[in-house]
């Protein structure tokens, strides 16, 4: 038995675990009375239901510990969702018919409550669903045998912690939906856009999440955020004109800038109380009458930064007075730290959203990079046929089966492996944030504030040349060089701490031996 949860809803006890019994396993649920004591996972009672969500023979029973009425469930499919399905269908009879209680079977059969046992349901399928993650002992030599770029770019004698991926396994909810692809065969076309779910999918998640809710027919697929940010220049602006970029920023902003033939209106971030910020009183000034757009990283990449109301109302005004687009990058939102909220640009208003593009995905959050798949949502139809007028779907290229169920999956039911994650990852970053004070106190490092990104001042070692080189060179350590993320960073790296404490200790350990530390 592994994974145990208890949920306990208008006295009913729902316990989730993972079960191996004979040549089979997987996850049950037991839903039955409240025990003596439901925090104890080797307390028994007596059970109403179970269901046994098995890879091979998966059922259900009513009365398991009495006349034991026993049913199958689809063993080709998700039986998970045909659990639930079975259960916000008929929950009060199968309970009356498994000898529960009649004031309870009364409770849960009231209109009133339909609402509250969705919730209920929901939540015992997320438990359902989940598998927890031992981050301490990821092995590192199956991290070598991956073949992404993070571990093969570089000699496997070098620690990578460059490009923007996690080097944890990808949540169980999402594993489940490509092994079901996979075990069926099912490579073939996906429907239309809008009939796959994913359209739907990311404004159940926008409004659970941040609390706006955008048109799921103003959504377009797209292969990567980066993609979008390509074409929504070729489609909203004219070589020549300006594109406001604020540095230091994800490389790919500066390249579409320049790859596009417009110009960069460059407004570099300023030193805030431990923290980069926006320089909104420069920006006001740089603004010209060929500015035509404003490229947004929110949070914000390196830095860190999850970008305050009053920092974007500031931006939505000046927006307003240009008459400015936003492409808005917002990729990092669910790698907030601290209790600090995310607030999609476009929610700060009918107006604002009008002259907004958010783009976004599951890729980020939910560790799927390869899987190619992203969301641009446009604040009015006029926005989206100009893109597409542009660059039809033809020519951007489908999205595969993989990327999208796969996103419907993270943003549907993996939101307790990514609360964990964001647990561990905050615990990496206080944890770097003393080892680099301990081993190396030149460095300087803000405590980003969301993603598992760390900007890194090393300005004060007084390296000859690139820090990232240096580190490179005599640690056997791979960061991001600061100059990639605008010219006047160059004295910066950016790390990836999104590893294993036993590694991200290796790391810091490698980087002050390269200083001869």
């Amino acid at each position: 038995m592994g994974n145990p949860s208890t949920g306990i809803w208008q006295g009913i006890e729902f316990r989730t675990e993972q079960r191996s019994v004979e040549a089979t396993s997987g996850p049950t649920l037991r839903i039955g009375p409240i025990r003596e004591n439901p925090d104890d996972p080797d307390s028994e009672s007596a059970e109403w239901l179970r269901f046994d969500c098995f890879n091979l023979d998966p059922h259900w029973h009513i009365d398991p510990t009495g006349r034991d009425e026993l049913h199958p469930l689809a063993e080709i499919g998700d039986p998970i969702s045909e659990t639930f399905e079975i259960l916000a269908l008929d929950l009060p009879q199968l309970l009356a018919q498994a000898g529960a209680d009649s004031d309870i079977v009364k409770a849960i059969s009231a209109l009133d409550q339909q609402n509250d046992r969705k919730r209920f349901l929901h939540e015992a399928e997320l438990s359902m669903r989940h598998r927890s993650i031992n981050f301490d002992d990821i092995d590192i030599r199956a991290l070598e045998n991956r073949r992404s770029a993070k571990w093969r770019f570089h000699p496997r004698d070098v620690l990578p912690a460059w490009v923007a991926e996690m080097d944890y396994p990808i949540a169980t909810p999402i594993q489940d939906e490509l092994r079901r692809l996979t075990e069926n065969s099912d490579a073939g076309y996906p429907m239309s856009d809008a009939d796959t779910g994913l359209p739907e999918a990311f404004r159940e998640r926008m409004n659970e999440r941040f609390g706006w809710n955008p048109d799921p027919a103003r959504v377009e697929l797209l292969s990567e955020v980066v993609q979008g940010m390509y074409i929504a220049l070729e489609a909203f602006t004219e070589k020549g004109d300006g594109a406001i970029v604020q540095t230091p920023i994800y490389p790919p902003f500066l390249g579409v800038v320049a790859e596009t033939g417009r110009r960069l209106v460059e407004n570099p971030m300023i030193q805030g109380d431990n923290r980069l910020e926006f320089d909104l009183d420069r920006l006001a000034t740089v603004i010209d009458a060929d500015t035509r757009i404003l490229l947004l990283c929110n949070p914000h990449n390196p830095s860190g930064r999850v970008i305050e109301r009053s920092e974007l109302t500031e931006l939505a005004r000046l927006v307003l007075k240009h008459d400015l687009l936003v492409v808005s990058d917002e990729i990092h939102a669910d790698l907030l730290y601290d209790g600090r909220q995310h607030i999609p640009f476009a929610s700060l208003g009918e107006e604002i959203a009008k002259r907004t593009v958010t783009l976004t995905s599951a890729s980020k959050a939910f560790n799927i990079p390869g899987l190619r798949c992203a969301i641009a949502h446009f604040g009015t139809e006029d926005l989206q046929k100009r893109f597409n007028l542009l660059h039809p779907q033809h020519i951007r290229g489908g999205i595969g089966l993989f990327g999208i169920y796969a996103s419907i999956a993270a943003w549907r039911w993996g939101q307790p492996w990514l609360d964990e994650v964001v647990t561990y990852l905050q615990g990496n970053r206080d944890f770097a944030l003393q080892a680099l004070q301990e081993r190396i106190p030149e460095i300087e490092f803000m405590s980003p504030e969301s993603t598992y990104l760390a900007w890194l001042d090393c300005e004060k070692l007084e390296i000859e040349g690139s820090p990232a080189a240096h580190f490179l060179r005599h640690g056997k350590v791979a960061l991001s060089g600061g100059r990639r993320f605008g010219a006047a960073w160059e004295n910066h790296v950016r790390l990836n701490f999104a590893t294993s404490r036993p590694i991200l200790t290796e790391l810091i350990d490698r980087m002050a031996k390269g200083l001869g530390r």
